[in-house]
């Protein structure tokens, strides 16, 4: 009889004692948890304080990678004070990102691009921009990629990784674009007279002119037979340029026969 109560005795202080020491993890793992939160948040505010001023956007990204390092960190420790075998459960986490990286090798790069674009402003929706090929204004743009609306009315669909693997050209820049239309002329032609005529065909562009900009002439070469001169203007659509050059050389190219015309009469 003495040794039954004995042995419930001991059997109850284990089961007590068991109780205590899971208890006691747990306010362990509780405490973890909390200050990895804690640790997050004041590690985050350092970041944005630091870099929010050079750039919000890289302080955002430079913020989610520190936050994810943190909480790995406190994961694991949580597990380890969970009796838990850390290098294992490490080995499961690496396999099943390797499984997600091949399942997902044409989606993760996109993705990625995404953020590198979005965090250094490469250019924002309503810009023109310029991929190998490829000419249009961004009207939208996503994790997978981003579209263009071509001067034909097409949409053009670029994924992100391509974008950011190629050579990006961002037209729409303060003060719009200066456009260079190039001509051939007859070397007896007067040159006060060829810019006199250029200026004015350019000056006849004056609605896709930028407010205040003044067209300009240059002689790019010249010889005993032929002068090559280039009208230079700054529009402000980049979805004109082709246009605008093409309006230029079909009056140029009347005005001066007229000019021409005139010299042959003299």
């Amino acid at each position: 009889m003495t040794m039954s109560v004995y042995a419930r005795s001991f059997v109850a202080q284990l089961n007590l004692d068991a109780i205590v020491w899971h208890l006691q993890r747990l306010a362990i793992v509780a405490a973890i948890v909390a200050a990895t939160w804690l640790t997050t948040k004041i590690i985050g505010s350092i970041i944005s304080r630091a870099l929010g001023l050079v750039s919000p956007k890289m302080a955002l990204q430079v913020r989610r990678i520190v936050s994810f390092m943190i909480w790995l960190i406190g994961i694991i420790a949580t597990l380890d004070q969970l009796g838990l075998d850390v290098a294992l459960l490490l080995m499961i986490i690496a396999m099943v990102g390797l499984v997600a990286i091949a399942a997902y090798r044409d989606i993760l790069p996109n993705m990625a691009s995404y953020d590198l674009m979005t965090t250094y402003d490469l250019f924002k929706i309503g810009d023109w921009i310029e991929v190998d090929e490829h000419f249009g204004r961004v009207v939208n743009i996503n994790w997978m990629s981003t579209i263009l609306l071509t001067r034909d009315n097409e949409m053009v669909y670029i994924p992100n990784s391509k974008i950011v693997r190629s050579n990006l050209v961002n037209r729409t820049v303060q003060g719009g674009i200066r456009v260079s239309v190039p001509l051939t002329l007859d070397r007896s032609l007067d040159l006060s007279d060829v810019e006199r005529i250029m200026l004015d065909v350019g000056a006849e562009m004056g609605e896709a002119l930028m407010p205040d900009s003044k067209p300009e002439v240059r002689v790019t070469h010249m010889d005993e037979r032929s002068v090559k001169v280039e009208l230079l203007l700054r529009i402000s659509n980049p979805a004109r340029e082709a246009f605008v050059a093409s309006e230029v050389r079909k009056r140029a190219a009347k005005k001066l026969k007229e000019a021409e015309g005139r010299q042959g009469h003299v």
